[in-house]
């Protein structure tokens, strides 16, 4: 067997650089490139023990931790234990998901290789195809798991802000998931009511024709005014048409409807008010129906 040496650091050279470079974004390190360089030149000599049998004896397990230590350290420094530890334990999952992806997509592409004594070796006659690679492989699998880690760190934070919503209207109650977003800070301007935004289509006490006033789920208020004749009366009553203006566009409108109560569960805390508008959208709001509301924070302080 010939083991092309200059491959094989090379291939855990980088895979190990963007190793430690995603563990110091997951954890929002701020660490020097060039200590990343060394980090990852500590892993990828480490490789090449295998290669001289009188080192053979300290390929161990105990090694191997003292060279990822060595390695987090080199990268990102010491600060306190419970830091250190963190930072060592994302490594360690991070290390997982590269090498099982790396790993997968050789089979996936039935490239010939073996683990020798915990080193992962290539077969290739085809230096071309091994270097294209060595270079696109890992760089599949960092953009697969960052962009992964940021919709799960993502979910998790809208998670948080996720409260339970109760909206009672002309004696028909219904309860849903609502996102509180800071940065919704639309208001009546007559009543200055806060407006939070509900998906239409799960009201099914809505007459259909106020459907009819909407085009690929933007208002038009020329719509509405052919309309306004076929709406019954104890619905028209609560219309309100609260104008808002968008970046780069016109004034719009946004039909809203004046419910009878709100009720806000956020933790422990219950919230009940009816200086509130209810704003339609007959879209849906989130991809995976998390909510399918957007709460305005003042709800969050009405008393």
């Amino acid at each position: 067997m010939v083991v092309y040496a200059d491959f094989v650091f090379l291939l855990n050279f980088i895979i190990d650089y963007l190793i430690l470079w995603t563990t110091g974004k997951f954890l929002q390190l701020n660490s020097k490139k060039f200590r990343l360089f060394m980090g990852a030149g500590i892993g990828a000599c480490y490789t090449f023990i295998f290669l001289i049998p009188s080192l053979t004896i300290v390929h161990i397990l105990l090694t191997k931790i003292l060279v990822s230590i060595a390695m987090v350290l080199i990268s990102f420094g010491f600060i306190h234990l419970f830091h250190f530890i963190r930072m060592l334990a994302t490594f360690y999952f991070v290390s997982f998901v590269f090498g099982g992806g790396v790993f997968g997509l050789q089979y996936l592409l039935q490239i010939d290789h073996e683990i020798i004594n915990g080193i992962y070796i290539h077969h290739s006659s085809g230096s071309i195809v091994y270097l294209l690679f060595l270079v696109i492989a890992p760089v599949m699998i960092w953009l697969f798991s960052n962009k992964t880690y940021y919709s799960l760190r993502r979910k998790t934070l809208i998670q948080q802000d996720l409260v339970d919503v109760e909206l009672t209207i002309l004696n028909q109650s219904y309860q849903f998931k609502g996102l509180v977003d800071t940065g919704n800070q639309l208001y009546d301007p007559i009543s200055r009511k806060p407006v939070l935004i509900i998906e239409a289509k799960d009201l099914t006490i809505l007459p259909d024709v106020l459907q009819q006033a909407f085009d690929n789920r933007q208002f038009i208020l020329d719509k509405f005014e052919q309309i306004a004749d076929k709406i019954d009366p104890n619905w028209l009553s609560r219309i309100h048409l609260i104008p808002f203006r968008s970046v780069a566009k016109e004034m719009q409108f946004l039909l809203a409807l004046r419910p009878d109560k709100v009720v806000i569960q956020n933790g422990e805390k219950r919230i009940e008010t009816n200086k509130v508008l209810i704003g339609l959208d007959y879209g849906q709001l989130s991809i995976d129906r998390s909510y399918q509301a957007i709460i305005h924070p003042e709800l969050l302080i009405a008393s």
